[in-house]
């Protein structure tokens, strides 16, 4: 059975060769394609067209990548999720988050998504309360104190281990879980310190 090198919309590994599992033409030069992951299992689907080089009903008998006899895919489904970036950052905020959510759907790169979402917290952070130094943790904790994040989301910090470490190349790399928690927790402060605030003053009445 032939492969089709795409990036697994599940597990999220990139290049990866999804095994061509079952398939079936819908015209002459074109049909749908079925795949598993060898890495995670689960199941992806993918149109496809070609030049007619090899037929759809000769795949069977030909290993390797369809592009190396002449198909491409033209749809995939489920479609691979792009980076959730919250509305109205400051620009360099925006840069860092960006970067974090370029490398979270990457596994073994942990540790640089980490450190990017760290940074947007503490460059996030300075926007708000320039003051304010010290350890991330430390510093929402005085900006709840301060009414402008609230106590649960302080409360939530206390859970998440690489918010209490001066440095990131002190602590060890985040495992996956922990990584998923800080994303989390980074996406929630940026919306409260700046999408929810850009949110009420766009409905604030007009000055007379």
């Amino acid at each position: 059975m032939p492969i089709i090198t795409h990036m697994c919309p599940h597990c999220l590994t990139d290049h990866i060769g999804l095994r061509v599992v079952a398939f079936a033409p819908t015209g002459n030069l074109n049909g749908v394609a079925h795949m598993d992951c060898p890495k995670c299992h689960m199941p992806s689907c993918a149109t496809v067209v070609g030049t007619g080089q090899v037929p759809m009903a000769n795949w069977g008998s030909h290993a390797g990548d369809i592009a190396a006899f002449n198909w491409e895919v033209k749809k995939f489904w489920p479609e691979v999720p792009g980076p959730i970036i919250p509305e109205d950052l400051p620009p360099d905020v925006e840069r860092i988050y960006l970067a974090a959510e370029r490398n979270y759907p990457t596994f073994g790169n942990e540790e640089p998504a980490g450190a990017m979402y760290r940074k947007a917290l503490d460059v996030g952070l300075k926007k708000i309360d320039p003051e304010t130094k010290g350890v991330l943790a430390n510093r929402i904790k005085k900006l709840a104190d301060d009414g402008k994040l609230t106590a649960d989301i302080q409360e939530w910090s206390g859970h998440i281990r690489v918010l209490g470490n001066e440095a990131a190349h002190d602590e060890e790399p985040p495992t996956r879980e922990e990584l998923e928690d800080l994303r989390s927790f980074t996406e929630m402060v940026m919306r409260y310190l700046f999408t929810l605030p850009a949110m009420v003053n766009a409905r604030k009445p007009p000055k007379a």
